[in-house]
């Protein structure tokens, strides 16, 4: 498994792991095909190669997508049929429900710029603020473009980047495209034509600007790779440190801080906690006073868990990865300045989230309303597996309801006349509280007293399941633990 921290000042705010054996997909680029169109949603499903077909939506077919928007015009048609080969890439990783989220508007990230080959935009980054950059930015990319229906976009590293290098990516983005067509065209079938690469250098690619100091890693091989990279691609490579006999993770704090983002619950500061639920729709995120007391005024007392909430939150969403639509339940203020304040400070440090955020106003309940852009998989989904046990519910079923459950069972074998006995298998968590519970006093009101009924624990079932095994005759083998129900 390969990992990629950042940290800032020693605190960490990103984090990145990928296991050397997944089939990422999310920025590969592919020949296609059609293999089923959906007129009704105006989208069609298009073998990659995968386990699951994409998704590819209409508004995902525009050729000019930007100048669309500026028309107000909305897209009706789906200029596809089935067995066509189309050039794709895949935008959204599958699930287990779900196939990947294709797009036919390639974009390919580079150091400098963002190469969009079937999109008429130009545009800078928004963490580049200042306006006599930007405007320096946009004239260069507007004279450079290879095309004029060409989209580019400047990334944060260009602010400091040179001229000469900044118009060498665009070159070197423009024929890779035309290599990307030259392979569709060759290709017999469906086929990966090209891919993002590994995590390291995805995360250098992105993260790495001026205020990096330092690149530690634990193997030589990569270390080289990555210096040689750094010095085709920096006019000042930054240093590059390896640390072969070390855990990384361990000896910069990042192991217990990574742990930290598998539960549930996120102890703040001064006291006060934030709750995080996953649900299939949205994320919803819970602030608590918890043990913080505060002065005697009340509404700063929740005034500042706010604040400092908010600050959480927003390093969490980048820490855990979460995307799509967050609900954010803030504790009630009286003062509407107070609510402004605290959506603002959330709004300044997601800021630095390099994943594009948008932040409504806190409503009279005290919600704040957001989104974030999925990008890749949430670190949960990673590092965590299903419960074999509960099966992702994190909850067991009741004694009660278990033990309803095998009653009515029992009912049903016995309706057979030839049956003597029923052994009951549990898992060993629940053997106790059937066996010492009340359920199966009056197991069948005397209908079937003259029947045998064995509690028996077994390691091999699950705690929400249970096995029934019949027995027809009068002797039987059971273990010293069995309890006699009825």
């Amino acid at each position: 498994m390969c990992s990629v921290a950042l940290l800032e000042d020693g605190v960490l705010k990103e984090f990145y792991v990928e296991d050397r054996n997944m089939n990422r997909i999310t920025g590969n680029i592919y020949k296609g095909k059609v293999v089923n169109i959906l007129p009704g949603l105006q989208s069609a499903f298009v073998d990659i190669g995968g386990r699951k077909n994409g998704f590819l939506a209409a508004t995902d077919m525009l050729e000019d997508r930007t100048s669309l928007v500026r028309s107000g015009a909305v897209p009706t048609h789906l200029n596809v049929n089935e067995g066509d080969y189309v050039l794709v890439q895949a935008v959204k990783e599958p699930t287990e429900t779900k196939g990947p989220r294709l797009s036919a508007n390639l974009s390919i990230p580079g150091r400098y710029i963002v190469y969009m080959p079937t999109i008429d935009f130009i545009g800078v980054s928004n963490k580049i603020t200042d306006e006599g950059v930007r405007e320096r930015l946009t004239a260069l990319l507007e004279k450079n473009r290879p095309h004029p229906y060409c989209g580019l976009i400047a990334r944060t590293a260009a602010k400091d980047a040179r001229r000469s290098d900044i118009i060498d990516e665009i070159k070197y983005f423009n024929k890779t495209y035309e290599n990307l067509l030259q392979k569709f065209d060759a290709a017999d079938g469906v086929t990966r034509l090209s891919t993002d690469g590994n995590l390291v250098f995805r995360t250098v690619r992105d993260v790495l600007n001026s205020s990096v100091d330092e690149i530690v890693c634990n193997g030589k091989a990569i270390a080289d790779r990555l210096a040689e990279y750094l010095k085709e691609n920096l006019a000042q490579p930054v240093k590059v440190t390896i640390m072969d006999n070390a855990d990384l993770l361990k000896k910069f704090g990042v192991l217990n801080e990574v742990e930290k983002l598998l539960h549930r619950k996120v102890e703040l500061a001064s006291g006060g906690s934030l709750v995080i639920d996953y649900t299939e729709a949205l994320t919803v995120i819970d602030v608590n006073t918890g043990k913080y007391t505060g002065g005697h005024d009340h509404e700063q007392t929740v005034f500042e868990i706010n604040c400092e909430a908010a600050k959480e939150i927003a390093r969490q969403l980048r820490l855990r990865n979460i995307g799509g639509m967050i609900v954010i339940d803030f504790i009630d203020m009286q003062d509407p300045m107070h609510n402004d304040e605290v959506v603002n400070i959330l709004a300044a440090e997601t800021a630095n989230d390099r994943t594009r955020t948008r932040i409504l106003p806190m409503t009279e309940l005290g919600l704040v309303q957001m989104t974030r852009k999925k990008t890749g998989s949430e670190i949960q989904s990673l590092l965590l597996q299903p419960c074999e046990m509960c099966h992702g519910s994190a909850k067991t079923q009741s004694p009660n309801f278990l033990a309803r459950k095998i009653k009515a069972q029992l009912q049903e074998v016995f309706t057979d006349p030839i049956c003597t006995a029923a052994v009951v298998t549990v898992n060993p968590r629940v053997f106790d509280p059937l066996a010492k519970g009340e359920w199966f006093d009056s197991l069948f009101g005397g209908k079937y007293r003259d029947k045998l009924v064995y509690l028996v624990a077994g390691a091999d079932v699950k705690t929400n399941s249970f096995r029934i095994s019949v027995q027809k005759n009068t002797i039987l083998s059971l273990p010293d633990s069995a309890f006699l129900l009825t």
